[in-house]
């Protein structure tokens, strides 16, 4: 069953959770310009269409989608400064006490999840 919120459609992927190492390490290699289309789309891909995101036979097709060069993705997600990159983020994250996706930090303030992000934009404004 899909469901619908904020106009996003969102089904419970039936093979949650994933190893989802590999899509977060690609994050940190992407061309800025291809970085929301490939969030979008792996996004889309796990919670709307019930994809296992962690198989290469099902992240090739996704990547040609998002004009991704798959050897090179699957080349520079294995070089240690990616790697290192995602630690350091993961590292920061547990330092924020970040938990979740998604968390938003807004004035020292978290706010953890979808739901919250209504808190989030009005603590932002006030500052702004």
């Amino acid at each position: 069953m899909i469901l619908t919120y904020n106009n996003h459609d969102f089904k419970w992927n039936s093979i949650f959770p994933i190893n989802s190492l590999n899509i977060m390490r690609g994050c940190f290699d992407i061309n800025l310009s291809n970085r929301d289309p490939y969030i979008e789309t792996m996004f889309n891909a796990y919670w709307k269409y019930d994809l296992d995101i962690s198989k290469e036979e099902i992240l090739i097709p996704l990547l040609e989608q998002c004009k991704i060069d798959k050897d090179i993705f699957f080349k520079t997600i294995k070089d240690p400064a990616i790697k290192e990159k995602l630690k350091d983020a993961t590292k920061n994250a547990h330092e924020k006490e970040v938990f979740g996706a998604p968390t938003f930090i807004v004035n020292n303030k978290i706010f953890w999840g979808q739901d919250r992000l209504e808190f989030a934009l009005d603590e932002y404004n006030k500052i702004y």
